[in-house]
């Protein structure tokens, strides 16, 4: 049987071969006219005219540009200005293992970057406590291991003329002591930073990781001083618990003095605490100290604060004989004193 003859035309948007008078191409849809026909029916084609296997792209090749049949290959839309794939040299895409290892090496590049980091901050030779990924990733915060600084002082006051004054020790087994420093000493300088006031010295001390030690520039008695000082986990402080814990029970001396008694020897550069009463019959009024007298020393410790005291006197043994060296009138006097036993 002959085939049927039939006028075609070509799509002008994606070449496809179609019967003529159609309004819209079947491929691409494209508006191809007004037309006569609203209904145009069905047509037969040569099946000469149908591509062989020989020319069809096997549909396992993902590269492979795929061919409709009947139609001249739709070409990709290309940018303004950009050269078509008419007018440039066909290349064949990259294989699939080219692009795998590339991959596997970016995200390899990121995992082993985060064990290091991990593994820098948990052995302390990373001091930061914020560590940001770059390309727009959000923020690690990596939580440094905290120190007992910020709590082995009762306070840290800002001091005239600059630098963080300790208002007194908050306890036994700390660093501060360890290092000899004591309640009313001004820190200037901490791990090589200038100390301008307590915020200062607080966000320093914040930094210092357990174990960590540091030089320490201080002022106490007007004389400038260096140590060095080691940090200690914050976990292993608990202030005067352990004092008062323990079976002997603490140790009182019975006088009344307050935070407010820090008093400036007569000349002399040394500060001491004054107190404000002595109990009568106490162990201090028996060993002979009196309203007024100024403490500068207890048991071979300075005094420098009301703090100092107050932790010198609690952690010292009941029953125990200590000298107390106090001012009185000008004159400096060493009184030994029978501690009395908290009830």
């Amino acid at each position: 049987m002959q085939a049927e003859n039939t006028d075609t035309v070509n799509c002008p948007s994606c070449g496809a071969t179609l019967i003529a008078g159609l309004r819209f191409c079947r491929m691409c849809g494209y508006r191809l006219g007004e037309g006569v026909e609203e209904y145009v029916a069905t047509q037969r084609f040569d099946p000469s005219s149908m591509p062989t296997a020989a020319q069809t792209p096997p549909a396992t090749d993902p590269f492979a540009p795929r061919q409709t049949w009947g139609a001249a290959p739709i070409q990709p839309i290309q940018p303004f200005g950009a050269t078509s794939a008419l007018n440039r040299p066909q290349e064949a895409p990259p294989p699939a293992s080219w692009l795998k290892p590339c991959s596997n090496r970016r995200g390899s590049w990121w995992l082993w970057l985060t064990i290091i980091v991990v593994l820098l901050v948990a052995g302390g030779m990373v001091p930061l406590t914020l560590i940001s990924r770059s390309r727009g990733r959000a923020a690690t915060q990596v939580a440094v291991p905290a120190t007992s600084l910020m709590a082995e002082a009762d306070e840290y006051d800002t001091a005239d003329g600059g630098g963080a004054m300790i208002r007194g020790l908050a306890g036994p087994g700390t660093s501060l002591e360890a290092a000899g420093l004591i309640g009313g000493d001004i820190i200037i300088n901490i791990a090589g930073k200038s100390v301008r006031d307590a915020e200062a010295l607080k966000r320093f001390i914040a930094e210092i990781r357990p174990g960590q030690s540091v030089p320490v520039t201080f002022i106490r008695d007007a004389e400038t001083r260096q140590t060095t000082l080691t940090a200690v986990p914050a976990e292993g402080f608990r202030g005067m618990e352990p004092i008062r814990q323990r079976p002997g029970g603490r140790a009182v001396l019975n006088v009344d003095f307050d935070d407010g008694d820090r008093v400036r020897v007569p000349n002399s550069n040394i500060y001491g605490v004054e107190l404000d009463d002595v109990d009568r019959n106490g162990p201090a009024d028996l060993a002979g100290l009196e309203k007024g007298d100024i403490i500068v020393e207890f048991d071979g410790k300075p005094v420098r604060t009301a703090g100092d005291l107050r932790y010198r006197a609690g952690a010292a043994t009941p029953n125990s004989v200590v000298n107390i060296v106090v001012v009185r009138d000008g004159q400096q006097l060493t009184i030994p004193v029978k501690l009395g036993r908290q009830r």
